[in-house]
């Protein structure tokens, strides 16, 4: 069963903590939608999204991530996202539905 975050329209969810909560609960997928992701996320100098990518190869979740133009973020973004979107963990797609079918297809095959 994905764990899904919503943006609730106040505040950004915190990727890492909610990588670590999948752990605590056992769950081996995140959905994150656009909104759900604070800017340091998109910031690769920040290393957010390098150590989200690094917990979910180590503890086996999967995570998507809805970003339907990546094209607005920096080319190292756009770059990480490129590599990351060849792997089996983390992917990022144009719309929520393409993310959730990712993710119930990675969760049929365990």
């Amino acid at each position: 069963m994905p764990a899904f975050f919503e943006p609730d329209g106040v505040q950004a969810a915190d990727p890492v903590a909610a990588v670590i909560r999948c752990i605590e609960d056992g769950s081996r997928a995140l959905l994150f939608d656009r909104g759900a992701l604070p800017a340091a996320f998109f910031d690769l100098s920040t290393g957010v999204a390098g150590e989200v990518a690094q917990k979910l190869v180590n503890y086996h979740i999967r995570m998507a991530a809805v970003v339907p133009d990546p094209s607005v973020h920096s080319p190292r973004f756009r770059e990480f996202a490129g590599e990351a979107n060849r792997g089996a963990r983390l992917r990022f797609f144009p719309t929520r539905a393409e993310a959730v079918a990712w993710l119930e297809a990675g969760a049929r095959a365990v």
